[in-house]
């Protein structure tokens, strides 16, 4: 346990995150220099990161929250706008990022627009971000202007705690490395998947509901073939602690059944010649999982934790299985 409560351990909302990020950025403002030069200077650092170093002084700054429904923005020397949205776990939604852009273009259309993307949580994809032209700066960024000024002497209450409880976070997230395969969490799922996404460069991961409360899966290795005029997908997909072989297909029941049958016919031969023990699963629908890994896919090390180049090459070998199927 802390030796003293966590301020942030409490506020764990975005908009408690929007006030710790204005407050930070404010030390930069005129009005506070000399007051706490070690905070001005990391919170210069975070301005800079943000604006890439093109702001060689701030004489004037200007914070507002929510301003036309944006998260934070900031004018600095009435020359230069940041925009940032600021996100822990959710993610962007519609078109909201193309949206925000434009209304600080015309609302500042004399003005240089930094549009920010931020995010402290953990995503699969950043598309949305990267297609509208953001710059995406996720938690390690943050973390490094932070620890940063740690570093250089800050000891600030607000500025500690949030940097610790960043620190945190990011600690449960890599988790997997160090914890037993029973003892994993949710957070350790996702910096697991987001291991193994580096090591394919494939694949997506996201929360999947359920009745029972739903998991976080993986899916990769997408392939597309036809059987008898009827198209499908096929790929791979973890969900936690099982491996799942599916197959998409659209269209009659007939269709599906079909479909899903005469794909079994040739996966299970192929997985034998392969040696990958795998066991029929799965009911009829749209998105159907037609077969199960019959054993742990996951490598343990001497330590009794995740030997992770041993999974992914142990992954690698499904995705062969996965290229050696082919249909007409």
């Amino acid at each position: 346990m802390n030796k003293t409560p966590n301020l942030f351990q409490w506020a764990t909302s975005e908009l408690s995150q929007d006030a710790f990020l204005c407050w930070f950025i404010d030390w930069t403002h005129p009005a506070y220099k000399g007051v706490n030069t070690l905070l001005t200077d990391s919170a210069t650092n975070f301005i800079n990161l943000m604006t890439n170093g093109e702001i060689k002084s701030i004489d004037s700054l200007t914070i507002k929250r929510q301003f036309k429904s944006i998260d934070i923005v900031i004018v600095i020397n009435d020359e230069h706008v940041i925009l940032i949205e600021d996100k822990v776990h959710s993610k962007e939604h519609g078109n909201q990022l193309s949206r925000y852009k434009k209304l600080l273009e015309n609302e500042y259309a004399d003005k240089t627009i930094y549009p920010i993307y931020l995010k402290t949580g953990d995503q699969s994809r950043y598309k949305s971000a990267n297609d509208n032209g953001y710059k995406i700066i996720r938690r390690k960024d943050l973390l490094d202007v932070l620890e940063e000024g740690i570093q250089s002497g800050i000891d600030n209450s607000i500025y500690v705690d949030f940097t610790n409880f960043l620190k945190r976070r990011r600690s449960s997230v890599q988790s997997y490395l160090t914890l037993p395969f029973e003892d994993w969490h949710w957070d350790s799922w996702k910096g697991f998947y987001q291991n193994i996404q580096k090591g394919f460069n494939d694949g997506t991961w996201d929360y999947v509901p359920q009745r029972n409360g739903g998991f976080l899966g993986y899916w990769w290795h997408w392939n597309s073939g036809k059987i008898d005029d009827v198209s499908f997908e096929y790929y791979l997909q973890l969900e936690h602690t099982k491996l799942c072989i599916k197959i998409y297909v659209e269209g009659t029941k007939e269709n599906k059944y079909h479909v899903r049958n005469k794909f079994r016919q040739k996966l299970y031969p192929l997985a034998e010649e392969h040696k990958i023990d795998i066991h029929q699963n799965g009911r009829i629908g749209k998105w159907m999982t037609v077969a199960a890994l019959s054993n742990e896919y996951r490598i343990k090390d001497n330590s009794d934790v995740i030997d992770m180049k041993a999974t992914i090459e142990n992954l690698k070998r499904i995705n062969n299985l996965m290229n050696d199927l082919k249909f007409d």
